[in-house]
């Protein structure tokens, strides 16, 4: 089984479009997080979130067609395809063109997209459009008017496999095509099946990634009935990885995407490969729907698993993307696993971006995979911001506040979810 090179990358979020601004951005320590102005939130225990402005009128994604650089005849219709798709597509786009895939007459026919992508909130779309149809004493629904008034693209523009439908479609790419709703986890093991893939020779290109853009009434009102949400009021505190006063995390608009390729293909097509995917470890704690483990060794062993797929010692690894959502119990939890791999006060650095961008979700392991990719490039390390006073829990170099200039030849991703759902990828630099 042959190497896995990364040659493309792309990103969206609440501090901008594309991986150039958004990074610049991460790194002057700017924040994404603002008071929620896509509905009225005032009565709701959780008023801010990291919303994408690209939806809130300053320019729009769902335009109705999107032309297919790959074959500029091709149209698709994208019009009212749901928002953490487009902002997928978006990011897809803009990997392959990095890639610089179309120039090159590659193989469309093995080459596929894997998405992280949740659908939990079909169920919530699909019952709003359900009662909008409701008889007018209330009790009933419609059911002629419902079926007849309905287009067909109300239902098939919505269910899970749109997300890597629609890039399939706009990039021409007609190789395997997946969609895992894992959770926060998602998008890691996106990148892991699409990893897997190209080792096994069932694919020499791969787009791979995630997104979620669910900030909304029902969005917020889910995750404030887990407790999991801040309710700070205030941008600069509301999300604070690994502070001692943190007290949930921010919900996040955003996603990312790169663009794997088999290594002996984009050396022989001169392609400027990035970096290398080296590993990938995946594992499971289904010890509770919503809380990691006490202790830390099961999210440790994916850790660990992710080493020895890419044959590195921790003491290689220069940097770790820690998933560090600011809830008190998962950056215990992760802190206990680094400390399990690296020892008690290691030399590694870890930063969260969640400070900044909110809790992504199914788009945050993609988001945290592109700014390991870019820290390896560029040898700095972005910050964890609005970090005041770390918890005396966790032991660990969190570079507070401000970016710090650090040569990296490895990287790990980290993510660990909700159900257990645990991915962690391992990166290096290309050579």
């Amino acid at each position: 089984m042959g190497r896995v090179a990364i040659t493309g990358l792309g990103m969206l979020n609440s501090l901008g479009e594309g991986v150039t601004q958004v990074w610049k951005r991460l790194l002057a320590g700017d924040n994404g997080i603002r008071p929620i102005a896509s509905f009225d939130a005032s009565q709701f225990r959780a008023r801010v979130a990291a919303e994408i402005p690209s939806f809130l009128g300053e320019h729009t994604l769902d335009a109705h067609t999107y032309a297919a650089p790959l074959d500029p005849a091709a149209r698709v219709d994208a019009n009212g395809v749901r928002r953490s798709a487009r902002v997928f597509l978006e990011c897809a786009r803009e990997a392959m063109a990095q890639s610089g895939l179309a120039e090159s007459g590659f193989d469309r026919d093995r080459a596929g997209v894997a998405a992280g992508y949740s659908v939990a909130f079909l169920d919530v779309e699909l019952t709003r459009e359900y009662y909008r149809h409701r008889r007018a004493d209330g009790h009933e629904v419609d059911i002629e008017a419902f079926d007849g008034r309905q287009p067909a693209t109300c239902f098939t523009r919505r269910i899970g496999d749109v997300a890597a439908v629609l890039p399939a479609r706009v990039l021409g790419l007609r190789g395997p095509v997946s969609v895992c709703d894992t959770a926060c986890a998602a998008s890691g093991h996106a990148v892991a099946d699409a990893y897997r893939a190209i080792r096994a020779g069932r694919a020499t290109v791969m787009v791979a990634g995630g997104a979620t853009a669910v900030v909304s009434p029902i969005g917020i009102l889910y995750f404030a009935m887990l407790g999991a949400l801040s309710r700070s009021t205030d941008p600069a505190l509301a999300s604070r990885p690994f502070d001692r006063e943190r007290d949930g995390f921010v919900m996040g608009e955003g996603g990312g995407a790169v663009v794997l390729e088999d290594y002996d293909h984009a050396r022989s097509r001169g392609a400027n490969i990035l970096a290398e995917l080296a590993g990938v470890g995946v594992n499971t704690c289904a010890v509770n729907l919503t809380d990691p483990t006490a202790d830390g060794r099961i999210e440790a062993e994916a850790i660990r698993m992710a080493l020895a797929s890419a044959r590195l010692d921790p003491a290689d690894i220069g940097y770790l993307a820690a998933h560090g959502t600011s809830t008190p119990k998962n950056d215990r939890t992760e802190a206990k696993a680094i400390a399990h791999i690296f020892g008690r006060s290691p030399q590694v650095l870890v930063s969260s971006n969640k400070g900044q961008l909110g809790h992504t979700l199914s788009g945050a392991c993609i988001t945290n995979l592109v700014c390991a990719v870019q820290t390896i490039r560029e040898g700095i390390v972005p910050p964890t911001m609005h970090l005041r006073e770390l918890d005396p829990e966790v032991e660990l170099d969190c570079v507070p506040n401000a970016p710090r200039r650090a040569p990296v030849s490895a990287a790990l991703v980290n993510s660990f979810a909700f159900g257990g759902h645990n991915a962690v990828l391992a990166v290096r630099a290309a050579g």
